[in-house]
């Protein structure tokens, strides 16, 4: 005889959803679940299939939009969107329309034909999900892998955490959507190698197998030569379709240390043949990659310049937008010229006004924008009086302008010289769409916060 049901939980007659958040919470913390299981579990306690059905039930305002696209009724959705409904959704809306439809119930081919006429209207693909969710989770968390691949090739960021740090793939590995193994390969980390033996050969090299990487190479010598190519899901990053030579910078950082004998791999691959190019962008990523120990990344950086590579101006602003100082400044003295750029980056003030007089108006901005994203102050303000403009985007992340990411930082002293500069306070980053107040806000800078809450009026 099987075991009675639990009953079912009633609802009050005037429910409260922070009280329902509130119970979630709580739920999750006794019994050290994910506060996604947990919601899941207190809203089958009440009789609903998920979460989203217990806060709909609870009177969560949602706008027409957002209740057709839940529903996944295209031609409900098209006719509102014809009418000029907001893509998005309203204010008081609990998510985004796309980020509804991504998590609706409705058929794969519904879904998926509401989510496209969505992002073919502007929605957003990179937010609008409670507790910090995307569009991508609610997909990778259901399916179907045709969904992930829209979403990946609109824009989404398969690499971009929840309120928990948790991503995507986080989502398709605990829950069971169709599709499951093609999402989970579509938002793995790392570049989608479908080659074993390139595969393998990156296995060698971050494991710092000079053995087993030679064998390889000697087995096939057109590794060197070859690409990894990936699928077609958007825009390409600055490490997709990879060549086996550039593993050794380990940036991004696919193992969490590069092998202590690193610089011999290196010789030995520059050894067997590499071509220029690669040479040269195996160095940009180098002297890009933070996490590797300073002295390792000099050494390569070394192993690298006298095999040849060369450090091209886009791998000192690279640099330098990642705040690698020392390893500019190594190739500095190591005979690179030194320029406005380096100069503002390294906060070189005795040397930047002479560099600043010949630079033309991209390169004024180039030197701010480094001055900036390095906290250099002084040589904010010299850029600044030769005329930069403080209103331009800049050339690294270069989504945003300097007073984001000075906003970002704290370094109000810096927000002030931008602003008296003419830095515009409502300018909006084209990949959040936040404003320098919402960078603030989202990197905890109390006073930049307040200064810029001040200049509003709030």
């Amino acid at each position: 005889m099987s075991a009675p049901a639990a009953p079912r939980r009633l609802l009050p007659a005037s429910p409260s959803i922070e009280h329902l958040r509130k119970q979630a919470k709580r739920l999750a913390k006794d019994e050290t679940l994910k506060l996604s299981v947990a919601q899941h579990r207190l809203a089958q306690s009440y009789g609903f299939v998920n979460w989203a059905a217990l806060v709909r039930a609870a009177g969560a305002p949602r706008s027409p939009l957002a209740l057709a696209a839940a529903a996944a009724d295209e031609a409900a959705v098209a006719a509102l969107l014809a009418g000029g409904a907001s893509v998005d959704g309203a204010p008081d809306d609990d998510a985004s329309p796309l980020f509804l439809v991504c998590d609706s119930e409705a058929s794969a081919e519904r879904r998926l034909a509401v989510a496209a006429r969505l992002l073919d209207a502007g929605a957003f693909p990179r937010g609008g999900g409670p507790n910090g969710m995307t569009p991508l989770h609610a997909a990778a968390r259901r399916g179907p892998a045709a969904l992930v691949e829209l979403l990946l090739r609109r824009g989404a960021l398969f690499w971009q955490g929840d309120d928990k740090g948790l991503r995507p793939h986080d989502y398709a590995r605990e829950g069971a959507p169709i599709d499951r193994e093609r999402i989970l390969y579509l938002t793995a980390d790392g570049p989608k190698i479908e080659d074993a033996g390139f595969r393998a050969a990156v296995a060698a090299i971050q494991a710092g197998d000079a053995s087993a990487l030679s064998a390889l190479l000697d087995a096939r010598p057109s590794l060197l030569s070859e690409r990894a190519i990936e699928p077609e899901l958007g825009a390409k990053g600055y490490f997709s379709d990879p060549m086996l030579f550039w593993f050794v910078a380990n940036n991004p950082a696919f193992v969490q240390q590069s092998p202590p004998n690193i610089v011999e791999i290196a010789n030995l691959m520059i050894a067997r043949g590499v071509a220029q190019r690669d040479l040269d962008y195996a160095l940009e990523l180098t002297m890009t990659n933070g996490l590797m120990a300073k002295a390792q990344q000099i050494a390569l950086t070394e192993a690298l310049v006298d095999a040849g590579a060369v450090a091209s101006r886009q791998a000192i602003l690279m640099a330098l937008g990642h705040e690698q100082r020392d390893v500019v400044a190594w190739l500095v003295a190591r005979g690179r010229p030194l320029g406005a750029v380096a100069a503002a980056g390294l906060g070189q003030v005795d040397a930047l006004p002479g560099f600043l007089q010949v630079a033309s108006a991209d390169q004024k901005a180039e030197a701010l924008a480094m001055a900036v994203i390095n906290h250099q102050i002084e040589a904010v303000r010299l850029c600044l009086e030769a005329g930069a403009d403080a209103t331009r985007f800049m050339p690294v992340h270069a989504h945003s302008t300097p007073l984001h990411n000075a906003a970002l930082h704290g370094d109000l002293e810096i927000m002030k010289l931008l602003i008296a500069a003419g830095a515009r306070t409502d300018a909006v980053d084209t990949l959040w769409r936040g404003t320098p107040l919402d960078w603030a806000i989202h990197g905890k800078q109390a006073a930049a916060e307040a200064h810029l809450r001040g200049l509003q009026g709030g």
